[in-house]
């Protein structure tokens, strides 16, 4: 199923004496990036939430924001390397200015003495919870957001078969059409033409003009980005549609230089139009 990349969901769990609560919102972006707040004291656990989100997600920017509560009894650690500094500093304070040596409130206010927070495997079995209904949240809604732009793209995509098979019911008129033309102007010029080189000109242009190659990759592309809508394959397949956007677009510039009779250069500015609003769209989808 086609999903888009924009999305936003909570959590929250609590157990092992701990509250986590979750946020994740998700942006479009070209590759997976994950942006995470709320484990700077936990580099472990960093490396799982990633984990975590790598697994689910392969396009998209990823803020996570995570929010820790212990709500157990904390440990006290005593880090004398800490204060060290600090405690010779006062005792040479103290003797150069005549007063008492420093004392242990005086250490505790320079953090002698911290919490210590429970062990962070306790943590891990919370957080995942916490963050896995947040994720799911932030799935179903790229997954119905990626409902709505699948019948949007396929919409486009059937225009475009439309202006396709508008400008190759044209096509085989183009060398008849530059005849006429290319008579009539000789009559305007009133000179005289050897009719031979004149139907050599309408053969060249009718070569350089012909666009059934064009229009052939063309409905292949096309065809092929309506059957990778229609799948409805796990997979992202949002870089496979941007290339497919890429090359419907190049072709249908390739027509419009080669073909330049005004019905079909019409059509095609409406392909490219088409064309052009099928690949914004895609810029949405994972």
């Amino acid at each position: 199923m086609v999903r888009s990349m924009t999305g936003y969901g909570e959590g929250s769990a609590q157990g092992e004496g701990w509250r986590v609560s979750a946020k994740v919102k998700s942006l479009n972006h070209r590759y997976l990036e994950i942006y995470l707040r709320g484990l700077e004291e936990y580099p472990e656990l960093d490396l799982r939430v990633r984990d975590l989100v790598q697994k689910r997600f392969a396009r998209g920017r990823m803020e996570v924001s995570l929010k820790l509560e212990c709500l157990g009894e904390e440990a006290l650690r005593f880090d004398p390397e800490a204060v060290r500094p600090y405690w010779e500093g006062l005792r040479r304070l103290a003797e150069a200015l005549g007063l008492e040596e420093p004392s242990l409130d005086h250490l505790l206010r320079v953090g002698a003495i911290r919490p210590e927070p429970p062990d962070p495997e306790g943590l891990w079995p919370v957080l995942q919870e916490a963050l896995g209904e947040a994720l799911d949240a932030v799935e179903e809604m790229r997954r119905r957001e990626g409902k709505a732009l699948t019948h949007e793209l396929l919409a486009l995509l059937e225009q475009l078969e439309w202006e396709i098979d508008a400008v190759a019911e044209r096509a085989p008129q183009l060398k008849e059409h530059y005849r006429e033309r290319l008579h009539k102007r000789v009559e305007e010029l009133g000179v005289e033409v050897d009719p031979e080189r004149l139907e050599q000109e309408v053969v060249l242009y009718a070569e350089r003009s012909d666009i059934a190659e064009e229009l052939a990759r063309l409905r292949i592309h096309r065809e092929a980005a309506e059957r990778a809508l229609e799948a409805g394959r796990e997979e992202a397949v949002g870089r496979e549609l941007d290339f497919l956007a890429q090359e419907m677009n190049r072709e249908a510039n390739t027509i419009a230089s080669k073909a330049r009779e005004g019905e079909v250069a019409q059509r095609v500015v409406a392909m490219k139009a088409l064309i052009e609003r099928f690949r914004e769209q895609v810029r949405n989808v994972e």
